[in-house]
């Protein structure tokens, strides 16, 4: 898997209902996390590759000396063992996780 954004749904105004029911489309297992405003999550990796789906809020990635921001509707391939550092955005974010094996 490569580093890949990319939208899960064609409606700028996405719900977390909708994700939940893309999910499902898909057959993904997600977990739900949520972040308060300006959390920042620090220096991180995956040991597996996984993908983030935003449903609420945003955040800010920064991988390769290049930010990359999520907003309701967008999702974040990252590969496992790939570093990455990230902030929520000033209304925090609600985010599905999944991890593929």
């Amino acid at each position: 898997m490569d580093l890949k954004k990319f939208r899960w749904s064609r409606v700028y105004e996405s719900s977390e209902e909708e994700l939940q029911d893309y999910l499902d489309g898909k057959g993904l297992e997600a977990e739900r996390w949520a972040a308060e405003e300006f959390h920042d999550f620090g220096g991180q990796t995956f040991n597996h590759d996984t993908t983030i789906f935003c449903a609420e809020g945003g955040l800010v990635f920064e991988i390769d000396n290049q930010k990359i921001s999520l907003q309701p509707g967008d999702a974040l391939h990252i590969p496992a063992n790939y570093a990455f550092a990230a902030v929520a955005g000033m209304t925090g974010c609600v985010c599905y996780e999944v991890t593929h094996h």
